[in-house]
């Protein structure tokens, strides 16, 4: 077995064959030891990222209310999923494809995740809306990441149909990523797109997944800056729990980025006759996503926890259904008794007389 990797800058060979991505002996071969050390560190740590979801289901999810827990199921398991399709991208580069589409989108569909969960928390659109006038909140367009591009507007109030609109920045991202990443994949197999930089179709489609996912973020911040004066009492840890979310969102995305911007200006190397630059760039962020799997799932562990039980209950009308079943119990009302009265035959009671307040039965 090859134990030393032979890079090479020189990756025309990949441009004049018709190379197949190595299947999993060819990549541990190209890369020697380093693929050795993080196939055995990375289905470490992946098992024990998903020993820690299997225990915070059972400790702490269970625990929440019942509507909750499969919004919180989607976002603890991030960390998780991430890490075992980075793993398989990583092992397996023939499924690198597949594997890193299901990453891509499914990091904004957790985002979306979360902001269903904050609003059933704060009592749904209505809810929010209801609240927002007592606690002054505020509706800011000066997030980022477009703030820094101009659109900053602030001292918006807060409207059903502002809400809706921010809330449906964060649903596109997923659903038009994942679009945009079939449709490119199709055009490429198809021979009507190539990925490369000089192809103005292949510009148009990546310039369209960056809006897509900016914008989503975008509203995700919105929301959360919204919300958070309501949600601090009411959700505790609210804020660092949004924070710890977003940053592994928008690391992978960048390190992602980055690495794509990295691999069209021929900086990413090659192993011949293996390892072309674009399987060497999946395979450097597969192993980057592992180490940060790894440390952000012990963060999703502990900042997730739900230590007081009360943290995530709210007193309304449909409190009922969004409080777990033993909680349920304990705040249902007792139950009603009611004295039956025995029923009087007036026919059969003689006519009463008072006179001079003394009363006078008819016989």
């Amino acid at each position: 077995m090859q134990t030393k990797m032979d890079y090479s800058y020189n990756c025309s060979y990949f441009q004049y064959n018709n190379v197949t991505p190595p299947n999993i002996g060819q990549q541990i071969k190209a890369l020697g030891k380093f693929a050795m050390g993080v196939g055995i560190a990375g289905g470490i740590s992946t098992a024990l990222l998903i020993v820690l979801f299997i225990i915070n289901v059972f400790t702490n999810i269970k625990k929440s209310p019942a509507r909750r827990r499969r919004l919180l199921c989607w976002i603890t398991s991030m960390p998780m999923v991430v890490s075992i399709l980075s793993l398989f991208i990583f092992l397996i580069p023939r499924a690198s494809d597949i594997c890193d589409t299901v990453k891509q989108v499914y990091l904004p569909f957790v985002l979306m995740h979360f902001v269903d969960l904050a609003l059933l928390i704060q009592g749904g659109e209505e809810g929010v809306l209801n609240e927002v006038v007592e606690v002054h909140a505020p509706f800011s367009l000066c997030q980022p990441p477009c703030c820094f591009f101009g659109i900053c507007v602030h001292d918006l109030t807060f409207t059903k149909i502002r809400l809706r609109i921010v809330k449906g920045l964060v649903y596109q991202a997923p659903v038009l990523q994942f679009v945009l990443i079939i449709i490119m994949n199709v055009l490429d197999h198809a021979d009507f797109l190539e990925k490369k930089t000089s192809d103005k179709l292949f510009q148009f489609f990546a310039l369209l997944n960056i809006l897509a996912f900016m914008f989503g973020i975008w509203g995700f911040n919105i929301l959360n800056a919204a919300l958070s004066p309501m949600l601090r009492t009411k959700w505790k840890r609210y804020i660092l729990r949004t924070k710890v979310l977003s940053a592994f969102v928008v690391i992978l995305k960048m390190q992602n980025f980055i690495l794509g911007i990295l691999y069209f200006a021929n900086v990413i190397p090659c192993i011949i006759p293996y390892i072309s630059p674009s399987i060497m760039r999946k395979t450097i962020d597969a192993a980057l996503s592992l180490l940060e799997s790894l440390l952000f799932g012990i963060f999703f562990y502990l900042v997730y926890q739900v230590s007081d039980i009360t943290e995530m209950k709210r007193p309304s009308k449909g409190d009922m259904l969004d409080t777990p079943s033993f909680e349920r119990h304990l705040l249902a009302p007792p139950p009603a008794v009611i004295i039956k009265q025995p029923i009087r035959d007036v026919r059969n009671i003689p006519p009463v007389n008072v006179i001079d307040g003394i009363s006078y039965s008819v016989c």
